[in-house]
């Protein structure tokens, strides 16, 4: 499944979407998972609707931010909250998905055999917690039932979404692209402590694809 996901975006958006069975309680376990993680990254409590509606704001929640707030528009996907729900979701343990198939993490660049991420695996996991923001946009803590719901159609614009930010970057350099998902998965499969190198439903008011590394 892991080298579909890798090759086919297509299956990956059509694998989201999928009502029931196996898939459903895969997608249940890793959103009940990832709103812990959510909610202490975030720092989510009663009356926080203000703040969650910072965060939905042209997806800042995906990027890393420095000591005073400011949104680092070179490191999308890399705030913390991705980073932890990426690694215990998926790579945490040998018998994890991404542990198991680490053959399958190929690089873009021809001569590099540093393994990467795949767009769908990460856009997945920022359209999840994208999900759980909107869960908590009330401002009230959600009820067990909340916590695990996941209605995947709903949600398909914002995995498009992500998947439209990772191709941007894409085409903004195959180098830079390298880069931000090596990193990626250098940080996910190590430890859930590993910290990234500092450096309407768009991402792209805060992406700065010319800030980004490509080393």
């Amino acid at each position: 499944m892991l080298k579909r996901l890798n090759h086919d975006t297509e299956f990956a958006v059509a694998l989201a979407s999928i009502p029931e069975g196996r898939i459903s309680a895969f997608r249940t376990s890793i959103k009940k998972l990832a709103h812990q993680i959510v909610v202490s990254r975030f720092t989510l409590k009663k009356g926080c609707s203000s703040e969650v509606e910072e965060l939905l704001k042209s997806h800042k929640y995906i990027f890393l931010t420095n000591e005073n707030g400011k949104v680092l528009g070179d490191q999308p996907f890399c705030n913390k909250a991705m980073i932890n729900t990426l690694h215990q979701s998926l790579f945490d343990g040998e018998n994890s998905i991404g542990v198991q198939s680490r053959e399958d993490f190929v690089p873009v660049l021809d001569g590099n055999d540093e393994p990467e991420l795949p767009i769908a695996m990460v856009a997945l996991i920022a359209t999840i917690i994208y999900a759980i923001l909107m869960d908590w946009r009330s401002g009230n803590p959600l009820s067990s039932s909340q916590v695990k719901s996941f209605n995947a159609t709903i949600y398909i614009s914002v995995y498009k979404a992500h998947e439209a930010t990772l191709t941007r970057i894409f085409e903004g350099g195959k180098k830079k692209y390298h880069t931000l998902m090596a990193r990626l998965y250098k940080a996910v499969s190590v430890s859930d402590n590993v910290w990234l190198p500092s450096g309407s439903l768009s991402n792209f008011d805060y992406l700065d694809v010319s800030g980004m590394s490509e080393d």
